[in-house]
């Protein structure tokens, strides 16, 4: 193996266990320090957006500002920052604060599923058999999730489920939708305006200067953690990763999320899981696995 691709198989891996530490730390900011997904998420986007769209700017001048130049471009990046950025971002952390970061991460990754149904849709065809046993992996490994295995009962809260399967949705969102913009202006500006938007919208909602929450210094360090790592550096390592190796195996290598978010939840949040949990989370990272063994030109699915 060429050094070129080495790095980018450490890349793609580093990206990925820094969201699954992201996920870990915002239910542990939830449960030991009072905040909620309300101001976190509205913070979380709103810095980490301004970091990326200075950084956009420093690096790419005036081209970076192209994406806000046409009102088709511009309506373009306001979906994609509420539908999609702002969406994901608060469905994922708010499944996070009614469940726990392992069950919330791996439900979102029942996304690509969605994706895979909702293309054959579109493009009028009946998904391959790897593609419906993908499917039947996913949708068997939430069912496990959700119910413990005991169709008579829900192992989430109704309202838990609901905001997982919200999170599974806006990733969908988050991933089809801006695909002909990045193409177009670049992830960075893309993402970092998506980002920006998202969050400022989020906090004419929420309003961020009210804080909440028990303030130290291990709170300051678990939110710089998730705006700098969690969100900015796992972004950035992901996709130079996958531009290295492929968005074929980055998708297969993002699967390690969820599992690190288990064993996180596991070791370090005391969450219980039972032998059908952890069935579970098998068959969703198998339906992830099966998903990234298609063509290479797909592009890789995370939860960023």
């Amino acid at each position: 193996m060429d050094k070129r691709k080495r790095t980018g198989y450490i890349l793609t891996v580093f990206g990925a266990v820094c969201w699954a530490f992201s996920g870990a730390s915002g239910q542990y900011l939830f449960e030991n320090r009072g905040l909620n997904a309300d101001w976190l998420v509205t913070m979380r986007l709103t810095m980490a957006g301004l970091m990326l769209v200075i950084y956009s700017l420093a690096r790419w001048r005036g081209e970076a500002l192209r994406v806000l130049r046409s009102k088709r471009s511009l309506g373009s990046i306001v979906i994609f920052a509420v539908f999609g950025m702002a969406m994901c971002q608060y469905s994922y952390f708010r499944a996070i604060e009614l469940s726990n970061s392992a069950t919330a991460t791996t439900l979102q990754y029942t996304g690509p599923a969605l994706i895979l149904i909702w293309l054959a849709i579109r493009e009028k065809r009946f998904p391959s058999r790897k593609e419906l046993l993908a499917v039947v992996c996913a949708m068997a490994g939430a069912f496990l999730l959700a119910t413990h295995g005991d169709i008579s009962q829900l192992a989430l809260s109704p309202l838990a489920l609901i905001w997982c399967v919200l999170a599974a949705v806006s990733v969908a969102v988050y991933s089809v939708q801006p695909r002909a913009m990045i193409a177009k202006f670049g992830t960075m500006p893309v993402t970092g305006f998506g980002m920006l938007l998202g969050g400022l919208g989020l906090c004419i909602i929420f309003q961020p200067w009210h804080v909440v929450g028990q303030w130290d210094v291990v709170t300051v360090l678990g939110m710089l953690y998730i705006i700098v790592f969690g969100t900015i550096c796992a972004f950035c390592c992901y996709l130079e990763g996958v531009r290295r190796i492929g968005a074929a195996k980055g998708s297969i290598l993002a699967a390690i999320e969820p599992v690190a978010s288990t064993v996180l939840s596991v070791l370090w949040l005391d969450v219980t899981l039972g032998g059908v949990d952890y069935a579970g989370v098998a068959l969703i990272v198998a339906a992830m696995v099966l998903l990234g063994r298609g063509d290479e030109q797909n592009t890789a699915v995370s939860s960023a």
